[in-house]
């Protein structure tokens, strides 16, 4: 695997200089840049479209916080766990759902606004998987916008935050397991930022399929570039499908929030029958994984693009969720009188890069939070809500461990440089990003199969052949050789979990084995023997084991 994906030379690069460079502007990139500012810490934010682009701004559900009487942490806790299928770390989970009913406050003190009962308290729902009503919400269903907008107005009000807005990031700039910043391509030039600490936040892959609810940049260029660097990532295998966006030709995968199933929508086949209660007690509140299946055997069995959602039996519904009711009426449809087309779409990475308990990874000065990394709270299935949360927490938390760690100073004269790799390409890039696309959905999707992932593992390598040493000087260029490493990764993972968990279902092992209650990585060996960064271009893989603690 090749170091570094651009010919570059920082001593006749453009640079920059930051104390802190925060990567990604979701709910907890924003969320580490306003608690690092507030410190008085410098910070640099990088993102690669604007400020408002993110999976968090298109986030309808809500923040799940044991905040209601009749719950708790450790009720929070014991959800939390059965909905990640023997793989989420316990410890962890106990800080997150600890921490979180403080992050919720810290939110509405600066200025979230959150529905709220005629009494002041705030309102709470139920997702599936959950036992108490605990998701809050803003909006009805606009939570994510919301928590977008309230951080974004906390960090243009702060002055130790600079932002750097269509600014893509390409590598890591590392040398002697330190990191000391990135490479990146601004307004179609080569520039380097170096930064004492650097947080990776920036988000999951779900653009890496054919249907998804994530935004454009969601393509796994963090999780590439981390391991291109020598950090470790952990349960790439697990992909969350959310069971219900919106399925219509010609229509962008519209996410149809799980609270609406929370509010007490069914799930119809084509014949307009109920049919999750005789797959599941808890029925279309199961956990995710369980409902995605269901909706694809229905598809299946009835050769079908979509199944059915019923809210019109919700009193409100138009009321209570205003924006999935406005989405759908462009389309046509009226949510309380007409039947909603849904089909399955690739969510949210469970995996991610391995971090510890305060968001450090293997790599001295490089941070990971939000989806972009693997914390141990998701297990193999992230229970629905508790994302925002982790983004909140984690977030919290690199800045806290930032604010307590003192690194050496930087050799005044240290520069990278890589001139090694081709400037021309064999492949139509558009082309095959498209074909690389196809092969995840096709052979890496709801079920699996030793067969299909065979077949697909071999059909990306191929495709990964064409580009192998060549360099990538362009965003889509960078998309691909995302796709393609982080392809490569889920397939290997894939392959090697030889049984059925949580998000993970394979057709041919369709069983759980406790020999597998255990977590799988990758990691690169990045070779500096010669001791300067620029002689860093090769690297050997390693598969690792462990238990995230």
């Amino acid at each position: 695997m090749q170091r570094y994906l651009m010919n570059f030379d920082t001593k006749r690069m453009e640079t920059r200089r930051t104390e802190c460079l925060v990567i990604g502007s979701g709910v907890a990139g924003l969320t580490a840049a306003c608690q690092l500012a507030r410190h008085g810490h410098h910070v640099l934010l990088v993102v690669r479209d604007t400020l408002q682009d993110s999976n968090t701004s298109k986030a309808q559900g809500g923040i799940a916080a044991a905040l209601g009487k009749d719950d708790n942490p450790q009720l929070h806790l014991e959800d939390t766990l059965v909905a990640g299928a023997g793989l989420s770390n316990e410890s962890v989970s106990r800080m997150v759902v600890t921490e979180g009913p403080e992050e919720i406050r810290w939110l509405a003190e600066n200025g979230a606004e959150f529905d709220r009962n005629e009494d002041g308290s705030l309102a709470l729902g139920r997702e599936g998987c959950h036992g108490r009503q605990r998701i809050v919400h803003s909006h009805g269903d606009a939570t994510g916008a919301e928590v977008a907008r309230a951080l974004n107005d906390m960090a243009a009000k702060e002055p130790n935050i600079r932002t750097m807005e269509g600014c893509y990031v390409v590598d890591l700039l590392t040398h002697r397991g330190r990191c000391y910043g990135v490479t990146a391509l601004w307004h179609g030039r080569k520039i380097c930022l170096r930064a004492e600490h650097t947080v990776l936040a920036a988000g999951g892959l779900g653009r890496l399929f054919q249907h998804t609810t994530n935004p454009d940049g969601a393509t796994g260029s963090g999780l590439a570039m981390a391991l291109r660097a020598g950090a470790a990532l952990a349960d790439m295998e697990f992909v969350q499908f959310h069971p219900t966006a919106l399925a219509l030709p010609g229509c962008p995968n519209f996410l149809i929030s799980e609270a609406v199933r929370g509010a007490g929508a069914h799930l119809l086949d084509l014949e307009g029958r109920r049919f999750m209660p005789g797959y599941h007690p808890m029925a279309e509140l199961a956990p995710r994984d369980v409902v995605a299946r269901c909706i694809f055997r229905e598809m299946t069995r009835a050769e079908a693009s979509h199944i059915w959602l019923d809210a019109r039996h919700i009193e409100k519904v138009t009321e209570k969720f205003p924006m999935i009711a406005a989405t759908c009426r462009d389309y046509g449809i009226d949510m309380a009188k007409d039947l909603i087309p849904i089909a399955p779409a690739a969510h949210y990475m469970m995996g991610g890069i391995h971090t510890d308990i305060w968001g450090r990874t293997d790599i001295e000065g490089l941070y990971a939070c939000g989806e972009a990394a693997c914390t141990g709270l998701q297990g193999a299935n992230r229970l629905a809500s508790n994302s925002l949360l982790e983004g909140l927490v984690f977030g919290r938390r690199v800045a806290v461990i930032i604010g307590k760690t003192r690194l050496p100073q930087a050799e005044a004269g240290l520069r990278w440089r890589e001139e090694s790799l081709a400037e021309e390409k064999q492949g139509e890039v558009q082309a095959d990003i498209a074909q690389s696309r196809q092969l995840m959905s096709r052979y890496l999707g709801i079920v699996r199969s030793e067969e299909d992932l065979a077949a697909g593992e071999e059909k990306l390598r191929r495709l990964a052949s064409v580009y192998a040493g060549c360099s990538a000087d362009s965003p889509a260029e960078l998309d691909l050789h995302a796709a393609l490493t982080c392809g490569a990764l889920m397939f290997r993972g894939a392959r090697r979990r030889k049984e059925s968990r949580g998000a993970h279902y394979r057709a041919d092992y369709p069983e759980k084995d406790e020999a597998f209650a255990q977590h799988f990585g990758d990691q690169c060996r990045v070779n500096e023997e010669a001791g300067e960064p620029e002689e860093e271009n090769t690297a050997a893989t390693a598969v690792l084991a462990w238990g995230l603690a």
